[in-house]
């Protein structure tokens, strides 16, 4: 298996993949600017998080993918692998952006 250079887990029980993201987003500069330690992870973390912000149809995929719509205890990933390509994983599938 390749190994893969981000994997953040998606709470989406209470909004949709979009709201999550931005909130991972927001809290990752937040931590960045008030920590001294694993600038590199959160600089990773934010690069990954900026990219899916500014490139994914947010609104496909909430049709598309009703468990991204939010209200959804399921686990539910969004990954990138060392060469750049994003995935989401769900129970039922990995939908490559």
């Amino acid at each position: 298996m390749e190994r893969l250079s981000l994997k953040l887990r998606l709470d989406l029980s209470r909004h949709c993949i979009e709201t999550e993201i931005k909130r991972l987003h927001n809290r990752s500069v937040s931590q960045y600017f008030n920590s001294k330690k694993d600038k590199h992870q959160l600089e990773t973390r934010i690069e990954v998080m900026k990219n899916a912000l500014e490139s994914f149809d947010f609104p496909y995929l909430r049709s598309r993918y009703p468990i991204l719509s939010g209200g959804h205890g399921e686990n539910v990933f969004l990954v990138a692998d060392p060469n750049g390509d994003t995935c989401i994983i769900t129970p039922e599938e990995v939908i490559r952006l």
